[in-house]
């Protein structure tokens, strides 16, 4: 089975552009697969979560969401970026990310990932 991480500001993109992930994702991949989500993800959104504002509110509906969504939740440790990046490329995971910095960490490791495309649907890089 697949298996596929989501980041932090991925699972921020419901609220901020009204698009339904799960839907997406299993258009995209269709084949069985996983969500996983690393505890340093959880983290950070509690973290944002407590703030004001609409990131906040993004924030505390993406931890709603997982609980929704049925998402696996993994312990992660050190920085949450290199723990992805790790993770992915040993499991051979998709990563579902639109962070710059950590999209160039995982084109260099050969890893495929899903991302937002023109704010309305997400597609494979």
């Amino acid at each position: 089975m697949k298996k596929v991480v989501l980041d932090t500001n991925f699972l921020l993109i419901p609220f901020q552009f009204k698009i339904d992930i799960r839907k997406q994702i299993e258009e995209i991949l269709e084949e069985p697969h996983e969500l996983i989500v690393p505890s340093g993800v959880i983290y950070e959104l509690k973290k944002l979560g407590k703030g004001h504002g609409k990131e906040g509110a993004a924030a505390r509906f993406a931890i709603k969401l997982l609980g929704l969504m049925g998402v696996k939740k993994v312990r992660s440790s050190g920085h949450v970026d290199d723990w992805i990046a790790r993770y992915a490329a040993k499991e051979g995971a998709v990563v579902c990310t639109n962070d710059v910095g950590l999209r160039h960490k995982l084109k260099n490791c050969g890893v495929k990932m899903i991302v937002l495309r023109s704010r309305a649907r997400l597609g494979v890089v």
